[in-house]
């Protein structure tokens, strides 16, 4: 009698720990971070900013003296942005095309960013004109560019 009264009484613990030791490993599970499967990691960190492409605009000049000041000026204009993070990053495309440089212009929309690049005097002259698309970018908070 005693062995089915020990038995007994293990299963009934059993019973009564089973969904208490269960619980606790679910709320274990709910706490820890969910992992992406194999191959779909992102970075934790992605910000939302805008590309900025800067293309040639309607009045674009090939080397003369109006376009050595107005590159100054926007040369000078991009070094500000960047100064105040406004542009993450930027610099020019090298393959002599259409498409002449990009940014990465860290704006809380598209109307900020159109009013940012709006800023820069090539922009405004109509040597460039900047296309705008939203980007999904690990953080460049801690980027430094050097001058």
């Amino acid at each position: 009698m005693k062995l089915t009264s020990k038995l007994t009484s293990m299963i009934g613990a059993l019973v009564l720990a089973a969904p208490l030791a269960l619980g606790a490993q679910h709320a274990n599970a709910a706490a820890a971070p969910m992992t992406a499967p194999p191959g779909f990691e992102i970075p934790k960190d992605m910000t939302p900013y805008f590309l900025a492409i800067y293309v040639a605009g309607p009045k674009h000049l090939k080397e003369s003296p109006e376009q050595m000041e107005i590159a100054k000026q926007h040369l000078k204009f991009i070094r500000r942005m960047i100064e105040q993070k406004k542009y993450m990053f930027a610099g020019p495309l090298t393959d002599n095309g259409d498409m002449l440089g990009v940014a990465v212009v860290a704006a809380a929309s598209i109307d900020e960013a159109r009013q940012i690049t709006g800023g820069d005097p090539a922009i405004a002259a109509g040597h460039m004109t900047a296309q705008l698309h939203p980007a999904m970018l690990p953080s460049l908070a801690s980027l430094v560019v050097k001058y």
